[in-house]
């Protein structure tokens, strides 16, 4: 499935994406992430490993070009909920001020709510990670909680903040700022 927006066009990761995508988890941008694969090889068996697992692992694409990662995990229909991850921009310099990971946000939220039928968005982000923190803030999402010492990042114990977005928040809070900053940054970005 390919979701193809104003400026982005999102479209499933493949075993082909593998070399970028390690260089992209090997890069400082990535320093939020979870730790996984060392080398191309180990990357693709991974990418393979997660769509078995059902995942749904995108590549952003801005101008035709690789530009980020994004996924869907854990997709649950018994319960209504998937959790929204892995979500990074490895290539900065080539997006610039463009509001790519927006826009990816809002095409895979429309899929979410619109066609999956689900109620729930969820996901955690490591304590450090204050953008995100304050993003989903901004968008609506609602804290949940935070658990304590849940992932080891370079030998130390680090919390992570449960966040999660419920689908009338989505539809009245969260889609409006994203359309929002979506067309304030097209904007300002065609002005430049």
């Amino acid at each position: 499935m390919i979701f193809q927006g104003k400026i982005v066009t999102v479209r499933p990761m493949t075993q082909e994406d593998a070399e970028i995508t390690l260089h992209w988890r090997q890069d400082q941008r990535a320093k939020f992430l979870k730790k996984t694969s060392k080398t191309v090889e180990q990357q693709r068996a991974w990418i393979i490993s997660r769509e078995q697992a059902g995942d749904q692992n995108f590549i952003m694409e801005y101008r035709g070009v690789p530009v980020g990662a994004i996924a869907l995990v854990d997709i649950d229909h018994e319960h209504q909920k998937v959790e929204l991850g892995r979500e990074l921009i490895g290539e900065k310099s080539k997006v610039g001020s463009m509001p790519v990971a927006f826009e990816t946000e809002l095409l895979l939220c429309d899929y979410i709510f619109d066609q999956l039928g689900l109620h729930k968005v969820w996901g955690d982000v490591m304590e450090d990670n204050v953008g995100m923190i304050k993003t989903r803030l901004y968008l609506g999402y609602k804290q949940d909680g935070v658990l304590r010492d849940h992932y080891i990042y370079d030998g130390v114990y680090k919390n992570t903040i449960e966040f999660s977005l419920l689908e009338d928040e989505y539809r009245s809070i969260c889609r409006p700022k994203l359309v929002q900053l979506i067309e304030f940054c097209s904007n300002f970005e065609r002005r430049r």
